[in-house]
């Protein structure tokens, strides 16, 4: 694995100082990279040049001017500049065609989506074709030029986030916990309402991290779930210091173990790209249509009781975490609700594996709302599970376990 900072800081700045010259100027992404490899000429890998190409444009952006387009189809909205309309059409596409238009198809395809919201054919073929012809006025992002630094820090961060994205399976240790308790707890919460796959064990002063890797889950990693792996997990990395990781990655049909830790000198400097730009990733406020609908039916029967999401921690017999979804709490007495829905095999056993860790611990409020598909993976539970299909037909049983619960 190669670092920026393994490289002479006279070429990073070089680099920076090419973009302050082309800064204003109209540029291809391809002329950019051209004259990032002469400056690192006797390096042949190709993956450092892009590491700090994509470093670079954490600072850095290839855009248009702005030129307001309004749409006058079916559908009607102001559109500011022309990156939206590209933006647009990308995200109708996917939509429309579950992103990729097949090449019979794409005239068809152009002349629909112009004929919805009524924008020129033209126009629409210049904006998507603007790059190749013409490239992009280059702009600084940030109102400081960056430093060599800067650029080293973010570089460590988007490589170490490369990594995950790739990886079967990784093992995070977060040293001194204690002292930074409301951090880690903060991170918990986050990574259960983003729906990550990791599993937390704390001991001795220590949380140890497990995570399913997007590779592991998906047959094509998920760039999703890889953003929330860089916003939560990575980013916990950057606030805590003091940590160790240990990852096996899959690149190129091959597998290879990658380790490092706060105390390797090729990443003294690590920063989120947004510090820099300020922009986070959004977690939505329910990771799931069942735990939306399941919270609004709780709310409805029971009135006169809490409601709480993801509040609590748990911590089982083995020292694994657990998290439940949703508590239902009424005179000081709790009901536990765990979603389980639809995922991969793995991930239904490791959710029975957590559950059943959890009920040996003491936890015998609880209640499963598990996937219909998911039955023969908690057959014989020692905790009440009911099973929802494409319509949420519980109520009379979840309202009756629950107020059995509330009783005792």
């Amino acid at each position: 694995m190669k670092y920026l900072s393994m490289y002479p800081q006279q070429y990073v700045r070089k680099a920076i100082e090419l973009m302050e010259q082309k800064r204003g100027q109209k540029v291809a992404k391809e002329k950019l990279i051209e004259g990032l490899r002469e400056i690192f000429m006797d390096e042949h890998d190709l993956r450092v040049v892009n590491l700090l190409y994509y470093s670079l444009l954490v600072f850095y952006e290839l855009g248009e001017e702005k030129l307001p387009i309004m749409t006058s189809g079916k559908i009607r909205m102001r559109i500011k500049d022309k990156w939206d309309l590209r933006l647009l059409f990308y995200e109708w596409v996917q939509k429309t065609f579950g992103g990729f238009i097949p090449k019979d198809e794409r005239e068809s395809a152009i002349s629909r989506f112009c004929e919805e919201y009524g924008i020129r054919r033209d126009v629409l073929e210049n904006v998507l074709a603007g790059e190749i012809l013409q490239g992009y006025k280059l702009i600084r992002r940030t109102t400081i030029i960056p430093t060599p630094n800067d650029i080293v820090a973010v570089s460590n961060f988007l490589l170490i986030e490369k990594t995950l994205s790739l990886s079967d399976t990784a093992t995070i240790y977060f040293y001194d916990v204690g002292r930074k308790g409301t951090l880690i707890k903060d991170m918990l919460f986050r990574a259960k309402r983003a729906r990550l796959l990791l599993d937390f064990r704390e001991e001795n002063n220590t949380l140890t991290c497990f995570l399913s890797g997007p590779f592991q889950i998906f047959k094509h990693p998920s760039p999703i779930y890889g953003e929330y792996i860089s916003y939560i997990l990575v980013g916990s990395l950057v606030k805590h210091r003091k940590w160790k990781l240990r990852a096996w990655i899959r690149y190129r049909k091959r597998k290879a173990l990658y380790e490092i830790s706060s105390y390797d000198r090729r990443i003294r400097f690590l920063e989120p790209p947004w510090k820099y730009y300020g922009r986070k990733r959004k977690i939505e406020a329910f990771d799931s249509e069942i735990e939306a609908k399941l919270y609004v039916l709780l709310r409805r029967l029971f009135p006169e009781a809490e409601i709480l999401r993801e509040s609590e921690i748990i911590v089982t017999d083995n020292k694994t975490v657990f998290i439940p979804d949703l508590i239902v709490k009424k005179n000081n007495k709790k009901a536990i609700v765990e979603i389980v829905g639809f995922w991969t095999e793995n991930y239904a056993k490791k959710k029975r594996e957590k559950l059943d860790a959890a009920y040996r611990s003491g936890v015998r409020n609880l209640i499963v709302v598990a996937d219909k598909k998911l039955s023969k993976h908690f057959r014989d539970t020692k905790y009440p599970v009911l099973y929802y299909d494409k319509s949420l037909t519980i109520a009379r049983s979840l309202r009756r376990i629950i107020e059995e619960i509330l009783k005792k």
